[in-house]
């Protein structure tokens, strides 16, 4: 058995399970949430936002027709088509004409009386008690007939009773709230929120549901000339999970091609091509199965990290192979102990930095580099353990590569490195350092139907000079309506400086169950007092239209008694709308909330446009926020200030250890200290240029691509170590070393390239912006370790 231990064969076939059941375990992660850290309130106000309300996981279908009168209808024929499809839908809401929201609308209304204030409704039942009740109909009568307030008219005709007097008007905009959003103001535009029939909580299934969606859709559409578009949680899962599949397929696709063809160009081998092909797939599907392992999920953000470690690990089968043609008189195992030190050094030193993404304030960012960090660790196992077999003493006769002519003259050396440091001293005297950018855009998807869609619902719903955001208001169920007014009164006084335009908070929709209980003997009263009044006002010569919030709400009321009392926000005829704005009990918990606390789901508009707040004005409602008040914006537009901080704090944090582990690592590979100094030269110069660049293009570094800094230190310093170990076995050959170890590197940091320049495609900005950092800043380093480093050796005369 023990004999059996010592074989690498047997080893693996033990581990091989493993991979296995971790490549099983793998599954993409298509919510960009899931991305953030979690602790930010501004990230826990979103996921509030979408996981505690109903309606989180709708979808929206955005319809724009020619008129008016043609979006109304076709609006309405698609939802009531909607309706029957109860195998896919479970509800569908839109913009009804009014007659048909009386049942809707009496609900809301029987609610916010039942937990209106006691008192108030007290004095509502002391005005229409007796003779009062004729009294107060012909003060609505002649308010109808004389008064030239258009809102007080409408009031008056509607509600004769004055039973809305006990409610606080200035609140009343909650309630006209409550289903506003779903019509542009020339009536052309109009939104249906369609709720899945079953949970489509992955992207497959989600994919599956809306094209059902989308086909009953379309046989409805026919030939009508409209405007139809999609967006919403289960269009935003579609969309992104089949991105991730699809930018996965082809970065690795991509990668793997022009790695072979660059392969091809340099060496013009077929036979080494194929088994270095061979041994790539082997430490990708390792990488995977140790990924489903330790991480369990791909997200948008970690995609990235298959084409970063095939640009990787295939350097260290191409620096076995430039040893091999070197030295064809080794065998495997002399080959291995040769290439081993410096592929080691670099692999770990690269594994290290990639593994200080761990320690990044984003989950995203985190589970890139601890995939790139496991693949480049894998590979270097695979490429020593078979590279040396595939290659010991079968290169080609005449590979050893002889130098003749004159040495390297210095002089174009040391005019590349003034003109290095000048320019760049030029540029940033001129253009200055590139600049943070602090907003969230990096977080979105590069090319985004459903986001496209969603700006363009945005800016057709939204006033062309506001912008509306929502606001959470968030603690215990029972002091809830008390944060709410308490916030009420600081947002009105924001309204009044000019800080905002308006402001919608649902404080009558929060429950009360005191008053609830308080008034029960109110509702008794007006239910038995119900034919009394009707009369009263059918006398006094109202329409029909007049004793419709009367009848309403006493219907609602009716079975409600019968029941538990007080009602909770499920329990209640109006629980569709409630659960659009107050999230407790099952909801709350579903969104992560401690056991009795409730959120409620506000609104505020402020300068600016749809999407694009005034920022200013927008610092200014934040600090209006204090803990006290438990109430946050739930907003990209807040996310990547509050991102921004927690990214630049963890460089501060990485960057020292990344130096010292570098510096570590470099000591102990070259034992002395002008080796070390000229690493640290390198890279200096290499981030210097990516900087300067990005200020000639006008640039920024973004939540994402300023991870490109300690990437950049772990791949460079790679380069680095093979150039100066050469340079130390030949004495300074600085020709040798271009010609042999040089063309190696040069393979190693144009596959890197590759691999980096894949992630343009990917589909998340901050990826695409990370990987062109990349690039730029390896093909600095590259010209510099290439051609500058081997002349600064040689100057300072290094042994």
């Amino acid at each position: 058995m023990r004999a059996l231990f010592s074989k690498p064969w047997f080893i693996a076939l033990l581990i091989l399970p493993l991979f296995i059941g971790g490549l099983v375990r793998l599954k993409l992660e298509t919510d960009i949430l899931a991305t953030l850290p979690g602790e930010v309130p501004e990230v826990r106000a979103l996921k509030l936002l979408r996981d505690g309300f109903a309606g989180g996981s709708d979808l929206l279908i955005a319809l724009e027709a020619e008129d008016e009168a043609a979006a109304e209808t076709a609006m309405t024929t698609l939802a009531e088509r909607l309706q029957k499809r109860t195998d896919l839908v479970k509800e569908v809401r839109w913009a009804q004409p009014m007659e048909q929201q009386a049942q809707s609308g009496a609900a809301l209304m029987a609610w916010s009386l039942q937990n209106a204030d006691p008192a108030q409704l007290r004095a509502v039942r002391a005005r229409l008690e007796g003779e009062g009740a004729q009294v107060k109909i012909q003060q609505s009568l002649q308010t109808v007939a004389n008064s030239l307030d258009a809102e007080k008219v409408q009031r008056a005709s509607y509600d004769p009773l004055g039973l809305l007097d006990s409610l606080d008007a200035s609140a009343m905009s909650a309630l006209e709230g409550s289903m506003f959003g779903l019509v542009s103001e020339d009536g052309m535009f109009r939104l249906l929120l369609v709720t899945p029939a079953t949970s489509v909580g992955n992207y497959k299934s989600a994919e599956a549901w809306l094209q059902q969606i989308k086909a009953e859709v379309a046989d409805w559409r026919g030939d009508q000339k409209l405007t139809l578009r999609y967006t919403g949680e289960p269009a935003f899962q579609a969309e992104i999970g089949a991105g991730i599949e699809k930018d996965m397929s082809s970065t690795i696709g991509i990668t793997e091609v022009l790695i072979a063809l660059l392969f091809w160009v340099m060496f013009r081998r077929l036979k080494p091509l194929l088994w270095i092909q061979g041994l790539l797939m082997l430490s990708m599907v390792l990488t995977m199965g140790a990924g489903g392992l330790l991480v369990g999920k791909l997200s948008i953000m970690s995609l990235g990290f298959a084409a970063i470690v095939l640009g990787i690990i295939v350097d260290y089968a191409v620096l076995i192979i430039q040893e091999a043609r070197q030295h064809p008189h080794l065998d495997a195992k002399g080959l291995r102990r040769l290439a081993a030190p410096g592929i080691i050094a670099g692999a770990c030193t690269t594994a290290t930095v990639f593994l200080s993404l761990l320690f990044s304030g984003l989950p995203g960012l985190a589970e890139l580099g601890l995939l790139v960090a496991l693949g480049v660790l894998v590979g270097l196992c695979v490429m020593l353990a078979f590279a040396p077999r595939f290659t010991a003493g079968k290169q080609p006769p005449n590979s050893v590569v002889e130098i003749t002519g004159p040495p390297a003259r210095p002089g174009l050396a040391i005019l590349a490195t003034l003109f290095l440091l000048g320019g760049m001293a030029w540029v940033f005297a001129t253009y200055g350092l590139p600049k943070f950018m602090t907003g969230a855009e990096s977080l979105r998807p590069t090319n985004s139907e459903s986001m496209d869609t969603l700006q363009w619902m945005q800016d057709r719903l939204g006033q062309q000079n506001e912008a509306s955001l929502p606001i959470l208001i968030t603690g215990p169920e029972g002091d809830l309506r008390a944060r709410a007014q308490a916030l009420s009164v600081k947002l009105d006084a924001a309204v009044k400086d000019g800080t905002l335009i308006r402001q919608a908070l649902p404080t009558l929709l929060i429950s009360d169950p005191a008053a609830q209980t308080a008034n029960r003997e109110f509702i008794q009263w007006l239910l038995a007092e119900q034919p009394r009044l009707e009369k009263a006002v059918d006398a006094a010569g109202f329409a029909e239209a007049a004793v419709a919030l009367l009848r309403g709400v006493c219907g609602v009321w009716k079975p409600a008694l019968d029941g538990p009392w007080p009602q909770d926000e499920a329990t209640s005829a109006a629980a569709p709308v409630l659960g659009r704005l107050l999230a407790t009990g099952a909801r709350a918990a579903k969104a992560d909330m401690k056991a009795g606390e409730g959120v409620a789901l506000a609104s505020i508009s402020l300068a600016g446009k749809p999407g694009l707040p005034d920022r200013a004005k927008l610092a200014a409602v934040q600090k209006l926020l204090t803990p006290d008040t438990g109430a946050w914006v739930a907003g990209w537009e807040t996310l990547g200030g509050a991102l921004s901080s927690i990214v630049q704090h963890d460089l501060n944090q990485q960057l020292l250890p990344i130096i010292g582990i570098i510096s570590i690592t470099l000591l102990i590979t070259f034992r002395g200290a002008k080796d070390l100094l000229l690493s640290v030269l390198l890279l200096a110069g290499g981030l210097g240029g990516l900087a300067a660049t990005m200020s000639l293009l006008g640039l920024g570094w973004n939540l994402a691509s300023l991870a490109a800094i300690p990437l950049l230190l772990g791949t460079g310093i790679d380069y680095g170590i093979h150039i100066l170990l050469a340079l130390k076995r030949t004495g300074n050959d600085i020709r040798y070393v271009q010609a042999t170890t040089g063309k190696a590197v040069f393979f190693s940091g144009m596959t890197t390239v590759i691999g980096f320049a894949s992630l343009f495609f990917a589909g998340n900005r901050g990826i695409s912006s990370l990987g062109l950092a990349c690039c730029v800043g390896t093909l600095w380093i590259l010209f510099i370790v290439l051609w500058l480093l081997p002349h600064w050796r040689a100057w300072l005369r290094v042994k």
